[in-house]
This record gives structure tokens, sequence and C-alpha cells, in this order.
């Protein structure tokens, strides 16, 4: 953990126990810890008592602190959430917008453990199927497939242009064959949510960001909590966590979520994501690559993108079951990133 300066830690003191908004005005408050997230910094104080975190977001947007809110406020009764204290979008001799709730002890959740796992598949369900009516925010994830679709084709004639420049033929022939896989794929899948209402969505589920307390997960940061995808959160996950979780035990997991989940159709609308997410990667790289300035390449940092680059191309071909031929694929991906 990165304990934060003695002046950050002091104002943080300052705010809980002197400013009206917070429930521990004139309150002995005492600073147990301090850590820094990728977007925010956080607290662990204790008064009276009760343990909370003050999260102070980093950002300069004013929805984060009332989303996470909202969605521990909801989902906190179940025990699947923190119990929220209040939010303060102006916090007296602070420069950003906070959240304080409850701490809630637990440890990192464990990936190999499957009956822990199911709880989660479970949890998530529970949010899934959860009360429309009292998300009163969008999520600022997709909230269907053509709302996904239209913000991932929006890049690609920037990438077409820019492969053309560099005359990278080779690698702009893979990237046309997976564009257009995925309009194909979309143009026949767009009718699978003809009818699909959105439902509550966590917006950042990961494995960081659940902890396991007394068997129970609970979910953390829950700053794009709102109305969306369930299809698409259920895709993301799956996808980002392939490192922690292999191929049966995430088909186990999928299994599970879907006998919990009571939404017709749902299978089909994730397997449309899990074929699409793998070019989503393959697109955020070549952004990347032709944002770089070529001065601050080093030869670490073009190895890391050649193979990161190629093993999202192999993932997006294979996903299509279209044909990898590793050895060209792999020429025109260092190729083209060295070019750069």
């Amino acid at each position: 953990m990165n304990v934060q300066p003695a002046t950050s830690n002091l104002a943080v003191l300052d705010y809980l126990t002197k400013a009206p908004t917070s429930e521990f005005v004139e309150q002995p408050v005492e600073l147990l810890d301090a850590w820094e997230g990728s977007d925010n910094l956080l607290w662990k104080v204790e008064s009276r008592g009760v343990e909370a975190v003050l999260k102070l977001y980093l950002d300069a947007g004013q929805a984060r602190s009332r989303r996470q809110f909202d969605g521990q406020q909801m989902f906190a009764p179940l025990g699947i959430a923190p119990r929220p204290r209040w939010y303060d979008r102006y916090p007296l001799g602070l420069a950003r917008q906070v959240l304080i709730y409850e701490w809630i002890p637990g440890d990192p959740l464990n990936a190999t453990d499957q009956t822990v796992l199911n709880s989660l598949a479970h949890t998530l369900a529970q949010i899934h199927g959860a009360d429309v009516a009292e998300v009163h925010r969008f999520s600022p994830n997709a909230l269907n497939l053509d709302y996904y679709w239209r913000m991932e084709r929006g890049g690609f004639a920037a990438i077409d242009a820019w492969l053309r420049e560099r005359k990278a033929d080779t690698f702009f022939s893979i990237f046309t064959r997976l564009t257009e896989q995925s309009t194909t794929l979309v143009e026949a899948a767009l009718s699978l949510w003809a009818e699909t209402p959105p439902t509550a969505v966590h917006g950042d589920l990961k494995l960081e960001n659940c902890v396991s307390s007394f068997g129970q997960p609970i979910l953390l940061d829950w700053e794009l909590f709102g109305l969306g995808d369930p299809a698409l959160e259920v895709a993301t996950f799956l996808f980002i966590s392939q490192t922690e979780l292999e191929g049966d035990v995430q088909e186990s997991w999928l299994d599970t979520y879907l006998a919990s989940a009571d939404q017709s159709g749902l299978a089909q609308r994730i397997g449309v994501y899990r074929k699409l997410l793998p070019l989503r990667s393959v697109t955020y790289l070549l952004h990347g690559l032709r944002q770089m300035d070529p001065a601050q390449e080093t030869t670490e940092i073009a190895q890391f993108l050649a193979s990161t680059l190629h093993s999202s191309l192999v993932q997006a071909l294979t996903s299509f079951g279209l044909e990898v031929d590793e050895s060209n694929l792999e020429k025109s991906t260092k190729s083209l990133v060295h070019r750069t």
C-alpha cells in the first residue's frame, strides 16, 4: 500500500472532524491506513468503534461518487456491498468528491475455489435481477449491442487509414477480415436485443474488485453502477479474467450464472460479445500504436507491444474460426510495431 503524504492525511482528518457534512464531525477520528487506487485515493479510519473508508476520486467527473453510493446503498442490505455512510461532491478542504462507506473485512477472492466462484456467479445474477425501478442512472458502459458496435466501429476508419499510410498491407488485410466478420455477426445478432430491457449492472466487475468476507463475495468500486447490458458485463468479466480463470473454469462459472439469471436469450447474447471483445483489444492496441511517439519507444516497449498485439490478434481470429498463420502474423506484427 502507498501511504499518502502527511498533509493529505491531515486534510482528510480535518474534513471528517470539522466539515458540517461529515457524520463524524466533532468526534475522535483515527487514521488506520491509506493507499492509492488506479483512479482514487483511500483512507481507512476509525471513529468510536466504527471503521470506515474515505474514497477521494481523482477524476473530474461528478457522477462517480453518487453512482457508487447508489449501488452500495441498493445492495448492502443483501450483504454484497459495503454500506455507504455519505457522499460529498464539494468536501470542505478537499480537492475532489468523496464517498465514505463502512469497512468490511475480507480477503482477495480465491479464483481457484469453485465454491467462492459459484457464489460470485449467484451474486452477479442477484444484481442483474434487481428491481430496475430503483436504479436512477444509466451505466457509462454500452446499453446494448447496437450502442456497443457504434462505439467500436467509430475508430475503424482511422486505423484503416493509418495502416494504408504505413503500407502495412498484410496487417490491413487481417484487420479488414476481422472487422468484416464482426460486422456480419452484429448485423445477424441485433434482433437478440430487440426486446431486451437493461438491468442493473455493477459496471466494473473484475476479480480485483471483489473480496471474500466470511465466504460471501463483496463487490467494491461501484463507480460505473447503473442500468446496462448484463450480457456485456458477463462477457467482459470472462474476457478480462482469462489469466485467472481458465477455459473449463470459465464455462462452469457461466453455467452457474445462467442457472441463476432470469432472462431469455442471455446465453446467446453473451456469446456474441465473447466473439467481439478480442477485436476490441486489437483496436485498442492499434490506437495506442497510432498515437505513440516513436522517439519514446524502447526495445522493451516494442517487444511487449508486438507480443501483446500478436496474442490479441490470434484470439480475435480464433474467435471467428479464421485460419491463423502464426509465422506470417508474428512477422507482420513485429514489422508494424517497429515501423511505428
